[in-house]
């Protein structure tokens, strides 16, 4: 009789990509995350700028499709750190922009920032394809949902303490040099991110002849489960990318909050989803990633509302209300997130996975760069529209926040029929999920909370 197989368990060195996550999101947090955009708010920038800045990282993700073909010849490991490494020096420029003295002009420092940023989504956009392969296969299938449980929760860490440290820096310091400071801290954690990815194992892999024939790109696009995640990812952030273009816009020309709250409301968001990661990965592990998927889209959908009856006046904005609907949303993404990410990592088949990888990395990219941009785009011409705003019931406002938010809800809606069709055999069913979710745990749970008190109740 043979002995069963072991039970898997992570590879030595995987501590490292958690220690890189924390240092390598610090560092993107803060250049291309909320103080940035805080940064060019301050200089006057327009929605189209922001939305600009958002649309920069993924739109030169592009470029994941022809690095893809060179990735497995150089190395995975190889092929990362030296695009890493090589990004850093673009964040020294946006440091150095940023302390430039008043005599500058905005419009000046903005296009420098804006130039900055773009060379570094272009070296970025070349060398992430090779990351997400390496890790899918450094670390065991079974064991996935956990690794990206505690990788984004090191991630969401790490954005907690760099929105609170930005929150605190920029109340005491209120200058937009204050921001120069923030992004020099931005360059010193990316000097250390390389460090730790350098430490990653290594892996073997499997390096295409010279002659080897070009990818069967119409084949895996169209390869069915994959197909059918790309045009989920795809028709979500259509409409989801808005909302990184008017938040920060509606919390301080809407609702007239500081920077400093907003970078500490982001911070309060962060410490939740890295919560959320924590529990999630096993949990995925066990149930599947679409029944959790349903369940994030509900939350998601719940927060998004919320957000345009604040935006339309509808409901008051008291800061207290504010810390009460963050987590739903923040718990919504990340869940959503993670079990995507996982999702995909069970359906790409192993042959070709950094291609399939990167043809679904540059689709969800182009969505989420070029619709910021319209976004913005369009985000500018309602305010010039209908600067106050209309109203049709009394007590809502239709400005242009609660009509964003309102597009925003019916795009979501119309990305569920889409999820339908996901496929993953061996996940369970999202009415099962809900049983389990809201009759099998609250039960367990007021078992647990009772447990202590049963030595007091009578004998039968």
């Amino acid at each position: 009789m043979n002995p069963p197989d072991p039970a898997p368990v992570m590879p030595r060195g995987v501590t490292n990509a958690y220690l890189f996550q924390i240092f390598n999101s610090t560092s993107w947090s803060l250049i291309v995350g909320t103080p940035m955009l805080l940064f060019l708010k301050n200089l006057g920038a327009s929605g189209t700028v922001l939305g600009l800045t958002v649309a920069l990282l993924p739109l030169f993700s592009v470029l994941q499709i022809p690095a893809a073909d060179y990735v497995e010849r150089i190395g995975y490991k190889h092929f990362v750190v030296q695009g890493w490494a090589s990004r850093s020096i673009f964040i020294l420029g946006i440091m150095i922009a940023a302390f430039l003295p008043p005599e500058f002009s905005p419009r000046f420092r903005i296009t420098v920032i804006l130039v900055m940023l773009a060379c570094f989504a272009i070296t970025r956009g070349i060398s992430v394809c090779g990351y997400t392969p390496w890790i899918t296969q450094l670390v065991p299938e079974t064991l996935r949902g956990t690794y990206i449980s505690r990788d984004t929760m090191c991630m969401f860490i790490a954005l907690t303490g760099t929105m609170l440290l930005s929150s605190w820096w920029v109340s005491a310091f209120p200058s937009s040099r204050a921001f120069g400071f923030l992004f020099a801290l931005s360059y010193l954690a990316a000097l250390t991110s390389v460090i730790f990815l350098r430490r990653i194992p290594d892996i073997q892999t499997v390096k295409p002849s010279a002659n080897a024939i070009r990818p069967p790109w119409k084949a895996m696009i169209f390869h069915p489960p994959f197909f059918r995640f790309v045009l989920f990812n795809v028709g979500y952030n259509l409409f989801g990318s808005a909302l990184s273009v008017i938040w920060v816009p509606l919390m301080k020309d809407g609702l007239h909050a500081s920077g400093s709250l907003i970078l500490g409301l982001t911070a309060y968001s962060s410490i939740i989803c890295a919560g959320v990661s924590l529990v999630t990965g096993p949990i995925a592990d066990r149930t599947g990633s679409r029944p959790l998927m349903a369940f994030a889209c509900t939350l998601i959908l719940f927060s998004q509302t919320y957000w345009m009856l604040i935006a339309a006046g509808v409901l008051p904005n008291h800061t207290g209300l504010l810390f009460l609907i963050i987590p739903f949303g923040a718990t919504g993404y990340t869940i959503l997130g993670l079990a995507s990410t996982r999702l995909l990592m069970g359906i790409v088949p192993a042959l070709g996975r950094s291609h399939f990888f990167a043809i679904s990395s540059v689709a969800t990219s182009l969505t989420l760069g070029l619709m910021p941009i319209l976004w913005g785009l369009a985000f500018d011409g309602l305010e010039r529209l209908i600067p106050a705003g209309f109203t049709f019931v009394p007590g809502w406002n239709w400005n242009a926040f609660s009509l964003f938010y309102a597009w925003v809800i019916i795009g979501t809606l119309a990305a569920q029929f889409l999820r339908h069709r996901l496929d993953e055999p061996r996940a369970m069913s999202t009415e099962e999920f809900m049983r389990i979710l809201l009759v099998q745990t609250p039960t367990r749970l007021a078992s647990r909370m009772i447990m202590p008190f049963r030595r007091f109740l009578p004998p039968g």
